[in-house]
């Protein structure tokens, strides 16, 4: 009788990598466990000058829809919340995270929002920071991998952590860390990548439009 669970399919893992390979210490988080909720805000924002604050009615007729507004794009923000446990790890007789509990994951994420510069190991080892994006003086510029379709380079901009269990020499064994990004716009590659299957993913909505437009019709009839 064959195994059910050999037809089931595999779990990607989201992740987060520093975009400096070259960087000392490595920065890679997999993530143990995929969030269950991600939180994007996608906005813009729209400002009238000042000579035509309350005078939007005296415009003209030949004035195109939207030339008396200036409009920005915001940067995109996503939320999430991280859970790093160490208790599978324990059972198995793992010694790192038997001495150290979850520490080095956590601690790999809290070198993504200290400045290159601060490094004390990159430092005396003369290793360059200046290969990928950023700068020493900034934290590191973080991949954000989250399935095949939507990779993005980011800064972290704020970590919550949460420390809920500890090992007995006082080593988080469980911790839940809420994790704020801003994507970083532009034309870099991550950026183009994914705004490039957006736009294949939106033209695939075609399919749905036909059936859509009959059921409107029909509710508005």
């Amino acid at each position: 009788m064959g195994n059910g669970l050999a037809n089931q399919p595999k779990i990607l893992r989201g992740a987060f990598v520093d975009s400096n390979p070259l960087a000392f210490p490595p920065l890679i988080v997999p993530f143990q466990f995929n969030p269950e909720t991600i939180t994007r805000r996608k906005g813009i924002s729209v400002t009238v000058p000042p000579s035509r604050r309350g005078r939007e009615e005296e415009a003209p007729e030949s004035e195109s829809l939207g030339e008396a507004q200036t409009v920005h794009t915001n940067p995109e923000t996503l939320s999430m919340d991280i859970r790093l446990d160490a208790t599978d790890a324990l059972e198995s007789g793992d010694p790192i995270a038997g001495q150290f509990g979850v520490l080095p994951a956590l601690s790999a994420l809290e070198m993504m929002v200290t400045p290159r510069s601060e490094s004390l190991f990159a430092g005396l080892l003369g290793l360059s920071a200046n290969f990928g994006f950023g700068d020493r003086q900034s934290p590191p510029v973080v991949i954000f991998v989250w399935g095949r379709q939507r990779i993005y380079a980011v800064r972290i901009t704020d970590l919550n952590i949460q420390e809920t269990e500890y090992h007995p020499n006082l080593n988080p064994i469980r911790v839940t860390v809420g994790v704020s990004l801003e994507v970083i716009g532009g034309r870099n590659p991550f950026n183009l990548f994914t705004q490039a299957q957006q736009e294949l993913l939106a033209s695939l909505n075609l399919a749905n439009t036909p059936a859509l437009a009959r059921s409107t019709i029909i509710n508005i009839g």
